[in-house]
């Protein structure tokens, strides 16, 4: 059985996934651009955030991989 497209649950966590990729994406922006002049300590922190945006991603995307499964 497919998942309800309208269920909350799912609506939620794409919502969360959209938002999830979109720091990501801006982190790993963010880090590509101060690469060549960021000191180690600031560089450092934005691998940091960028790690955390992408363990972020990944958890809503197993969530969803779940619901998707579970309803099957």
């Amino acid at each position: 059985m497919a998942v309800d497209p309208s269920s909350s649950e799912e609506q939620v966590l794409v919502s969360q996934y959209h938002v999830a990729t979109e720091r990501y994406t801006a982190a790993v922006g963010e880090l590509s651009q101060q690469r060549p002049t960021a000191d180690q300590e600031s560089y450092q922190k934005l691998l940091v955030i960028v790690e955390d945006a992408r363990n972020e991603c990944e958890r809503v995307r197993n969530a969803l991989a779940k619901l998707h499964g579970s309803k099957q």
